[in-house]
């Protein structure tokens, strides 16, 4: 089966967790002998440039620059068609994982060539509906793109309640399957017993100032933990969350460490007495999921996705958005640490059935449906 895949994130241009969602799924497809050629755009470097991965994966790599990249990001059609005539072909499928090779994937399909979109969240719902044209714009592309693809992949069953409440029309073509995990070297070793840890993205509905908030419940009651904070998010909430954390006198229990590789970030979780995944709202987990593959101990709201990765039998839970829920969950956390072993020995054991091999099945009986 040949496949064009369209997607923004792949191996060294993987920035969060679709990027290694992305990565994941399409090596487990290049396994199962898919031919595959990926589009990608480029952080660095200002000329294209061919690659090839894996057993038989070609990458055409775009700089991201204006001369492929225009008005909110969408990709030119004809530039790319006419440098590229090579993908003009007759694909089996069009896999789309990102909004802004929408008017491409129309063109190449001509409207015979199926497409599949995986859709990693829901934009209207992920940024709150909020005004700004650009956004309005980018919704209406997205809510376009799964008028007029032929199959909607979603997630989580909690995102195919959105849609359905959304868009039920669209319910028939929808096929609901996880992401899966590379499987990790790392395990968790639990070397600090106060050092607790967030991964993820700073934005208002992961969680981090009901997390913040919490941390200070935790020292009023004597408690000594430790956050380490690991992500990139806008400068101005950045700046907001550190105001947070001084006004709180937590800035000694506190700490921010940015962006760190992924290599860096499962050391990170080996290390930590706990990870902490306190989202008010999320599509699926990918973080929790891999905290789990090392055996790292969870504290995890129940939002969206979150629930139906992780249960009370592997993790601790809350709430999301109810900080004393979370204060009480580090306290157990910090007073139970045999607890937290068993909790992370049945977590990795979850954890084992999303390896992408596991899943690899399932893909291919949708891809091989929808060709």
């Amino acid at each position: 089966m040949k496949v064009l895949s369209l997607t923004n994130e792949f191996e060294e241009e993987s920035f969060g967790g679709a990027g290694t969602a992305a990565t994941g799924m399409l090596y487990m497809l290049d396994r199962l002998g898919f031919e595959q050629t990926i589009i990608l755009p480029r952080s660095d470097g200002t000329s294209s440039s061919w690659d090839l991965r894996g057993r038989q994966i070609k990458v055409l790599g775009l700089p991201r620059t204006s001369h492929y990249f225009g008005n909110l990001g969408m990709i030119k059609t004809d530039v790319v068609r006419q440098e590229f005539p090579e993908l003009n072909q007759p694909w089996d499928l069009i896999h789309s994982h990102a909004i802004n090779f929408t008017p491409l994937a129309y063109t190449l399909s001509g409207g015979v060539i199926p497409i599949l979109y995986t859709v990693y969240s829901f934009l209207r719902q992920e940024l709150g509906n909020r005004p700004e044209p650009e956004l309005q714009a980018q919704f209406t592309i997205q809510e376009e793109l799964l008028m007029r693809c032929q199959c909607i992949h979603l997630i989580s069953e909690s995102e195919r309640n959105y849609l359905a409440e959304r868009f039920p029309q669209y319910l028939s073509k929808t096929e609901v399957l996880p992401l899966g995990i590379s499987l990790p070297l790392e395990r968790w070793r639990h070397a600090n017993s106060i050092e607790f840890l967030y991964v993820g993205r700073l934005t208002d509905y992961k969680g981090i100032e009901d997390l913040i908030n919490a941390m200070a419940l935790i020292r009023q009651s004597g408690r000594q933990i430790r956050l380490n904070v690991v992500g990139k998010g806008a400068d101005n909430y950045e700046d907001y969350l550190k105001q947070l954390v001084q006004s709180k006198r937590l800035g000694a229990y506190v700490q921010f460490h940015g962006w760190k590789p992924g290599s860096e970030v499962r050391q990170l979780m080996a290390r930590a007495a706990c990870l902490i995944v306190p989202s008010r709202r999320e599509a699926y987990g990918l973080v929790a999921l891999e905290g789990m593959a090392i055996g790292t101990p969870l504290i995890v709201s129940r939002a969206g996705g979150l629930a139906e990765l992780v249960s009370n039998s592997c993790a601790l839970t809350f709430e999301g958005g109810n900080e004393k829920q979370l204060a009480d969950a580090l306290k157990t956390a910090f007073d139970n640490p045999s607890l937290l072993r068993s909790l992370a020995a049945r977590g990795r054991e979850r954890a084992l059935t999303f390896g992408w091999d596991s899943l690899a099945p399932k893909y291919l009986r949708l891809l091989e449906r929808i060709k």
